[in-house]
């Protein structure tokens, strides 16, 4: 076997591979005996067929299939070997492997087009300053918190008349064209949010109501969708239509949830490892809770940033013509040339970035350990279970639930992918001079939708902000 690579390009290179019958016959020899072995052909016994039977049905099919290994195994020990830092993987050359004939050669010489990787030459130091951003936290949303963590702590409690955050219980019954119930009509007991009814004039004849209050309203216009006011009167959707839309809805019982008082067990259960005492401690820890979530989504922005940077700064060399016929042949049934050459810069700055990532987890020793997942997937399971009041499990019983998750591939990827990212984040933050940026959270979305999706509509950006927020 002979192997000789030729550059054609400063990051473009052919490897060429030449194979004697020395190289393939022992394998191909030892394919055919055990197709021997199990063939079976009427006027032989099992296994006796002669060869030249053997090599004249599966010959060809053995020979090529073998060979192939052979190729597989000589390009990757030899990329490996001679340390060829490659993009993508190897392109056979079709046209020279359609030359071939099977039948009569003895000698084979094959061709692969690779893309290499350029030099990196990079250094994060003080000199590189980028922009990081910081949300302002407004009261407003500190307030949200807190009300909303005394309602999910308060009391449920049996008032005597209703308000616009109160949950009635009742029975609907159908009403006839004279607005009285029909004889035999759908009668259905359950929950009424008013807080979730959209018509104004119906959400105002519930506020007030006491138990025995009845109420007529027409349920399309009471929700948003045809599926909730089926759900409301017990139907499926498409049962809708066999049923008067006016019913009426008798209040046997008003729920409501009395929120807890501003004490300290109210602020142990709220943040069970903090040590607080006064409202004004508690303000203060929803304040970094609430900064933390957003900086959360400020540091994937943040992480754009940088890359658009350190793209810029190091202008890195690609094999543009082999990544596009890479791109083309791996992506079949999505892409085409012509579509390839329209969106190859994006998907460039993407392979860019892919090796300068690379590049700085080598320079910088960027590693994550199996612990440090283990504690990572503990933190998930910790935080998931608290929202269920689960905040004091035995050891044992969050190491069971660990294992089992961490038995889970796609959910470890997940894991040193983000700790990946962090780890990154931090080097960044380390490193790097950051020109921070105080804005509140509308500008902030305001600015990121600009910037990444310039056509998004008014209701799209609340949409997002709503999910910043979250």
């Amino acid at each position: 076997m002979d192997i000789v690579k030729e550059n054609t390009s400063p990051l473009e290179a052919t490897l060429k591979i030449k194979l004697t019958e020395d190289d393939y016959r022992e394998q191909v020899s030892k394919e055919l005996k055990n197709a021997q072995k199990k063939m079976q052909m009427p006027g032989f016994r099992p296994g006796k067929v002669p060869m030249g039977l053997v090599n004249k049905m599966y010959g060809k099919s053995v020979l090529v299939e073998e060979v192939n290994k052979i190729l597989a195994d000589a390009l990757y020990n030899y990329i490996k070997e001679e340390k060829i830092n490659v993009l993508g993987n190897p392109l056979p050359d079709e046209g020279a492997a359609a030359d071939i004939d099977w039948e009569t050669q003895k000698e084979f010489e094959f061709q692969y087009h690779i893309g290499l990787a350029p030099e990196i030459d990079l250094e994060l130091t003080d000199e590189i300053e980028v922009d990081y951003h910081k949300i302002k936290v407004a009261e407003d949303s500190i307030d949200k918190y807190v009300e909303e963590a005394r309602k999910r702590h308060g009391n449920m409690v049996n008032p005597g008349t209703a308000e616009a955050e109160d949950v009635l219980y009742g029975e609907f019954a159908e009403l006839d064209d004279k607005g009285e119930p029909k004889e035999d009509g759908l009668t259905n007991k359950t929950n009424v949010f008013i807080r979730f009814i959209k018509d104004e004039a119906i959400k105002n004849q519930l506020i007030g109501a006491k138990p025995g209050s009845v109420i007529d309203m027409d349920i399309m216009k009471a929700v948003e969708s045809e599926t909730e006011a089926a759900s409301m009167v017990g139907l499926k959707k498409e049962e809708l239509q066999d049923h008067s839309p006016v019913f009426r809805f008798i209040v046997e019982s008003i729920s409501r949830v009395e929120p807890a008082e501003l004490n300290e067990d109210l602020y142990k259960k709220i943040a069970p490892d903090k040590d607080i005492k006064t409202e004004e401690d508690l303000r203060n820890f929803v304040r970094e809770q609430i900064e933390q979530q957003y900086q959360s989504d400020v540091d994937k922005h943040f992480r754009n940033v940088v890359s658009e940077k350190l793209n810029e700064l190091t202008k890195l060399p690609l094999p543009e013509s082999f990544l596009k016929k890479w791109l083309v042949e791996n992506n079949k049934e999505e892409l085409t040339e012509e579509k390839v050459n329209e969106e190859f810069e994006k998907a460039a700055d993407t392979f860019r970035w892919q090796l300068l990532e690379n590049h700085l987890i080598k320079k910088y020793e960027i590693e994550v350990k199996p612990e440090e997942v283990n504690s990572e997937l503990e933190y998930f399971i910790k935080a998931q279970l608290a929202q269920y009041g689960q905040t004091d499990l035995p050891q044992e019983i969050l190491d069971k639930y660990v294992k089992e998750l961490g038995s889970k591939q796609e959910e470890v990827k997940k894991v040193y992918d983000h700790l990946f990212d962090k780890k990154l984040m931090e080097l960044f933050k380390e490193k790097l001079t950051l020109n921070e940026i105080q804005m509140e959270l509308d500008d902030y979305v305001k600015m990121v939708n600009d910037k990444y999706n310039p056509g998004q509509t008014e209701s799209d950006s609340e949409s997002e902000k709503e999910t910043t927020k979250e």
